[in-house]
Parts: structure tokens; C-alpha cells; sequence
């Protein structure tokens, strides 16, 4: 055998190999297993799955999206440390249970964002703001944040025997809140008792009396039907704009082939302007449907809300120090408020 012919076979043989080791990679599956506190006819798990199924048809059958609901894996304050650890595929936790990772991202939650509506959130947390707190997750925990923040929509205050009216009407009340020291601050400051729940504990939080009031959205309130646990009131008083952020373990992110990575980035991308719409859509669906069972609802009124956010700017600098968020950053994300507005 010539030279020549055992080059060219060598070569066939090469590239036949490359390309078997091709097929076999395209050919392979990958499953990530993603955990929600929520149950299933929830905003975030509606989205989630949408989101899930469109991604598994267009991986034509090479990524397996598995959904689990209603915290059956892990509860939402526990899913950042289990991608940190590795112990979980995916979350999409609330923004207000990143903050004890990192800091800087309770400032979502400082009195100069009380009021506002979600466009004010969008203006920050879209752009160079949102990105920065983005990247210090990544790093601190560990994983990837596949896209932009979803929506849950504006946490209000919900009550289950006093009706609040006006900016006198927390005193004493012991509201549930979730994460962020500073959804308790804002709330003493007003005269209430905060008193921090997991949110599948809610409903018997509220019927054995361990709470007055939740602050959540309307669509969790019909989502867990709290109508049932004893919530008679709503005082739309937007506290704060809650959003969900989309986290891979950095470790099965990385073992993702570039083409798979770029679509689980497109697909997301794609799904949320629409889901922030579908949210505020439902926000109002599950408004009407708390007063369809039998929820008073009052409408803070411009004024009540400046006087409301006048009464909670003075402890902004202590909150700031409290949460050891960085002044700078505060200071720049106020600037950023401004400009929104």
C-alpha cells in the first residue's frame, strides 16, 4: 500500500471519527430539573412551564425540562443556596430571597422605590443596574442567570379583620412578609409588626391567628385561594415590585453545548415581554376575582402615597446601613429612579 493510500485512509478514518463524535454529541440529552415554591395555577409556574415546553420542542428532544411544583423539592429561600451547592438544576426565586447573598440587591426594596409602578422597575433593573446585581449573583452563587427578571407583579398589603384606608391604618398589625429586612423596616416604620413566613405556611399562619396581614400580590392570593385562610381587605399600596430571576447551576450550565446554551438564552428572552404583559393581565384578573370572594379592596390614593413614601424616606439611610448595601450604589440607583420618571 502506497504512501498516498494510507494517508487518504487515514484521513477518512479521522474524519469519520469526528463526525460519529458529532452525531453522538448532538444526539445527546440533557435534563435540568427546575423547582418552584408555587403551585401550579401560579403566575411563575404558568410561565415556567410555557417557557419549559417550548424549549423542549425546539431542542428537538435534546433538553428535558422537568417542573417541579409547590416547593416538592425545595422551598424558594432555600433554592439559591441548593444551586450553589449544586443540589439543584434550576430555580427562578424571588428577588427578595437573593438579598442575604447579596446585599446590594435589597435596594429594590428601599422606601425610594414605594410607590412606584412597574415600569419605574423595569427602567433600573433592565439595564446597566440590573446587570451589575446580575453578575454579583453569578458569582457569588455560583450560576448563570439565563435572562432578564419575570414578573409576580406589585406586593400590597392584604388583611384579614382591619381594614386599612390610609397611612394610619398599619399600627399594631403583624403582616407577613417574605425576605428582605427591609420589607420589615418599611413596615415598623409605619407602626406594624413584621413577621417573616415561607409562603406555603401562609395559609395557616393566617386561620391559627399568627398574622393579621400579608404583604403579597393579588395573584398569590388567588393562587392560594387566602380568601379561605381569613383576608377580607386589600390596601393597594404598592410596598414593592416583586420579580423572579431565572438561575442554572453554573456546573450544568457550563456542561451545555454552546447551540443548546444560545437557545435556552433565546427562548427566555423571547418569553418575557409577553409574560410581564400576561403577568399584569392576571394582576387585574386576580383583583377582580378577590372582590368576586368577597375582598374590599382600597386604592391608596396619590396623596396617601407621598405621604406614605415621606414617612419611610427618613429611614432609608439606616436601612441601607443595616442591609450593608453599598451607599454609591444606592445613591446611583436613585439617580436612576429619577430619570425614570
Amino acid at each position: 500500500m502506497t504512501s498516498r493510500r494510507i494517508l487518504l485512509k487515514s484521513i477518512a478514518a479521522l474524519s469519520a471519527g469526528v463526525m460519529l463524535a458529532s452525531t453522538a454529541a448532538a444526539a445527546e440529552t440533557y435534563k435540568i430539573d427546575v423547582s418552584l415554591e408555587t403551585g401550579p395555577n401560579h403566575i411563575r409556574n404558568i410561565s415556567v412551564k410555557k417557557w419549559a415546553d417550548a424549549l423542549n420542542e425546539q431542542s428537538n428532544g435534546r433538553l428535558k425540562i422537568n417542573v417541579f411544583e409547590g416547593a416538592s423539592k425545595f422551598k424558594g429561600s432555600s433554592v439559591p443556596t441548593a444551586l450553589a451547592q449544586g443540589t439543584l438544576d434550576m430555580g427562578v426565586p424571588g428577588t427578595w430571597h437573593l438579598t442575604k447573598f447579596i446585599p446590594d440587591f435589597g435596594v429594590i426594596f428601599l422606601p425610594m422605590f414605594f410607590g412606584h409602578d412597574r415600569q419605574v422597575s423595569y427602567a433600573v433593573m433592565d439595564g446597566e443596574i440590573g446587570n451589575e446585581l446580575r453578575n454579583k449573583v453569578e458569582e457569588k452563587l455560583n450560576v448563570k442567570i439565563v435572562g432578564r427578571f419575570i414578573d409576580i407583579g406589585g406586593a400590597i398589603t392584604f388583611m384579614k379583620s382591619q381594614k386599612i384606608s390610609g397611612p394610619d391604618g398599619y399600627k399594631s398589625q403583624r403582616i407577613r412578609i417574605a425576605g428582605s429586612a427591609a420589607h420589615a423596616r418599611r413596615y415598623e416604620a409605619l407602626g406594624a409588626n413584621a413577621v417573616k413566613i415561607s409562603w406555603p405556611d401562609v395559609p395557616q399562619a393566617l386561620q391559627t391567628g399568627m398574622v393579621d396581614g400579608v404583604m403579597t400580590a393579588f395573584e398569590s392570593v388567588r393562587s392560594a385561594k387566602l380568601w379561605d385562610s381569613g383576608i377580607k381587605y386589600a390596601y393597594v399600596d404598592q410596598h414593592a415590585f416583586h420579580q423572579y430571576v431565572p438561575m442554572i447551576n453554573r456546573q450544568l450550565w457550563d456542561s451545555l453545548p454552546a447551540d443548546l446554551q444560545a437557545l435556552v438564552e433565546t427562548t427566555w428572552e423571547k418569553a418575557v415581554d409577553p409574560q410581564r404583559e400576561f403577568t399584569a393581565q392576571r394582576d387585574a384578573d386576580a383583583r377582580a376575582e378577590a372582590i368576586k370572594n368577597g375582598i374590599i379592596v382600597v386604592d391608596a390614593s396619590a396623596t396617601d402615597v407621598e405621604k406614605l413614601r415621606s414617612r419611610l424616606m427618613p429611614i432609608q439611610a439606616d436601612v441601607i446601613k443595616e442591609l450593608r448595601i453599598d451607599p454609591s450604589f444606592a445613591d446611583r440607583v436613585q439617580k436612576a429612579i429619577k430619570s425614570s420618571l
